[in-house]
């Protein structure tokens, strides 16, 4: 993780996330690009008169020169953080189609979650973490911790985002004290390849000297949320690495899931993959 991209909520005030994200950039010694995207104001039927679309290019236009113009303000409080690399850029667009350009120039994505985030609703999050295409990681707006990883919990049940996320978390995993692996119902992926010998969670762990302690959810998928931060929370875990949309995203919003409970309710970080 060598290029972190953590989105500002606004550009008067840092974010908790955006926090998180320096003292995170400072512990790896990585890069960080904070981004504010000023998102066009779409206007509603009363608005619609030939009046009302020049003080919305206006509005909208200042919002980005505003930005633009905290960027040294910016670099000033990353470089107190003991952030080396840093830049500030702006982006006039939509939110998730930006974020999904931005992130193919980095390792990683900063978003804070959380009831009191403006980014905090779940269709929100859930559309950035499945275009993004890197992993994501979610700081709940009343998170005050500091990245340390102590004790880091990973929900496994062998579905192709738990490996992902798995993957995408390792150079968190190597500086752990311990390792928690959370197993929950097990997902067969379909794959039309005969390996000999196959990938194995054990054999992974091993191959990269890591070892873990292992707890089982027993809860079913319209409750494992819950219980992967209840298990999270008991083993005093700094972060919780699990793959997003393990099932259908319709099935998710329908029935309720674990990716969208820990959207709403996570109280520590969690690094989602889709």
């Amino acid at each position: 993780m060598f290029d972190l991209l953590a989105v500002a909520n606004n550009y008067r005030q840092w974010s908790r996330s955006m926090e998180y994200a320096a003292a995170l950039c400072r512990l790896l010694d990585a890069s960080l690009t904070g981004i504010f995207v000023s998102e066009p104001i779409v206007p509603i039927p009363a608005m619609n008169t030939p009046l009302a679309f020049p003080e919305i290019y206006t509005i909208s236009g200042d919002a980005a020169r505003d930005a633009c113009a905290a960027g040294p303000e910016f670099l000033c409080w990353a470089a107190a953080r003991g952030v080396a690399r840093a830049q500030w850029v702006v982006a006039e667009g939509y939110l998730e189609q930006t974020l999904a350009q931005a992130a193919n120039w980095h390792d990683l994505l900063v978003l804070e979650s959380g009831r009191e985030s403006p980014l905090g609703a779940p269709a929100t999050l859930g559309q950035i973490v499945l275009t993004c295409g890197v992993p994501c990681l979610l700081i709940p707006d009343s998170y005050a911790g500091q990245p340390g990883f102590d004790t880091i919990a990973i929900a496994w049940n062998g579905s192709v985002e738990s490996v992902r996320a798995l993957h995408a978390a390792l150079p968190l995993l190597r500086r752990a004290r311990s390792l928690v692996l959370i197993h929950g119902e097990r997902i067969e992926p379909f794959s039309s390849v005969d390996w000999k010998p196959p990938f194995t969670l054990d054999g992974y762990l091993a191959q990269h000297r890591l070892d873990a302690t292992h707890r089982r959810c027993e809860a079913k998928a319209d409750a494992s949320g819950a219980e992967l931060l209840r298990i999270a929370q008991d083993t005093g875990a700094d972060l919780l690495v699990m793959g997003a949309y393990g099932r259908s995203r319709f099935s998710e919003w329908m029935l309720g899931g674990a990716t969208r409970h820990v959207f709403e309710a996570a109280n520590l970080p969690v690094l989602m993959r889709h």
